[in-house]
């Protein structure tokens, strides 16, 4: 069952409760150490053998998947004086982006997402979101995640194979390449719900059908939760990059500057894109109001054009003994074509006046 913000109340601030829809998977620890000339990856590390470099030569990443154990969080929080808020705020999952500072410390708290990679996970379409957070001090960033799984792989590459400038920067620079393979993230799945919406399009202008106007709340469903994280995120990289901290050398709010600039291109993007789907919509509709009209116009030309002839039928229907026509040997064959030549009559006036 869910746990909510109000189970928390009435406990100490800094109590570290998990506020979460999902249950907490396993805790696990990777270290990373690195320098210019070499990096050491360590899995599966206990909490209280975590070992770092000297923060002066070497940068150290501490990245934490699964948030179930509560000890080993208590034990990181202890081992690098990490604030009780801070640690109360990692296990909030549903905290709004931001960036905070406590002491010597940054706080950065993003959203990432993702796509499922198998079929328990929901489907192709589905976008998929877990929070992470990022500690930044001297020398050392600490990611905490609710999931094991993650799109920071990039960066570990990197790293492993000393691809880039990553590790002839600092911490500052790890954690800016690591919000910003977050981002990219956003790009891809941003760009592939224009890809949705303009193949909507496409078949709403071919032929209209109901399942379209599902299929569009959908993707504005998805468009508003992509939108709820690129919007803070926006307002992050903003305060990131004029914050007054010693932690983020000048040259890496460069790239800051760089990464906000992203952040305003998708979120210019998401409107535009909610934009065309309203239109599109609009469009929807117009296009199932004109099907509508067209086939009432056709079913009163039907209508119009059998009210003639029910009025002949009308009249040879009446039980009268002594009708002229009832004696005559070609009365059907004339009634017949009388019917018929009013018909085709009805039909050419209709055509003249662009009726039909």
């Amino acid at each position: 069952m869910a746990k909510l913000r109000s189970e928390k109340t009435g406990l100490p601030p800094g109590a570290l409760v998990p506020v979460s829809e999902e249950p907490a998977v396993p805790t696990t620890i990777r270290v990373f150490v690195y320098d210019g000339d070499r990096c050491t990856e360590r899995d599966g590390v206990a909490p209280g053998a975590i070992e770092v470099g000297d923060p002066a030569a070497t940068v150290t990443w501490i990245d934490v998947a699964g948030l179930a154990d509560l000890g080993a969080l208590r034990t990181i929080g202890e081992r690098f004086s990490l604030h009780q808020l801070l640690l109360e705020d990692v296990l909030n999952a549903d905290h709004r982006p931001t960036i905070d500072e406590f002491q010597d410390q940054l706080f950065v708290v993003m959203k990432m997402l993702g796509r499922p990679e198998d079929e328990e996970d929901g489907d192709a379409d589905d976008i998929l979101m877990d929070q992470i957070s990022f500690v930044l001090a001297k020398g050392l960033v600490i990611s905490f995640q609710g999931e094991p799984g993650d799109v920071l792989d990039p960066v570990r590459e990197r790293l492993r194979n000393n691809v880039g400038r990553l590790r002839k920067k600092g911490a500052d620079f790890l954690l800016y390449s690591l919000l910003d393979v977050i981002v990219d993230n956003y790009f891809s799945i941003v760009e592939e719900l224009g890809n949705q919406i303009e193949e909507m399009e496409e078949r709403i202008s071919h032929r209209p059908r109901p399942e379209h106007l599902t299929a569009m709340q959908d993707l504005r469903r998805k468009l508003i939760l992509v939108s709820r994280q690129v919007t803070p995120t926006r307002e992050l990289a903003g305060r990131m990059n004029i914050i007054a901290s010693t932690l983020i050398d000048k040259n890496t709010r460069r790239y800051i500057n760089d990464l906000q600039d992203h952040t305003v291109y998708l979120a210019e993007s998401i409107a535009m894109f909610r934009d065309q789907l309203a239109n599109l919509e609009n469009t929807y509709h117009a296009g199932i109001n004109m099907r509508m009209g067209q086939v009432m116009k056709l079913l009163t030309v039907i209508s119009t054009i059998f009210i003639p002839l029910t009025f002949i039928v009308g009249i040879y229907g009446m039980n009268f003994a002594y009708m002229p026509e009832l004696q005559w040997r070609y009365g059907y064959a004339a009634v017949m074509c009388l019917m018929l030549a009013i018909t085709l009559a009805m039909v050419w006036w209709f055509r003249r006046k662009e009726w039909i």
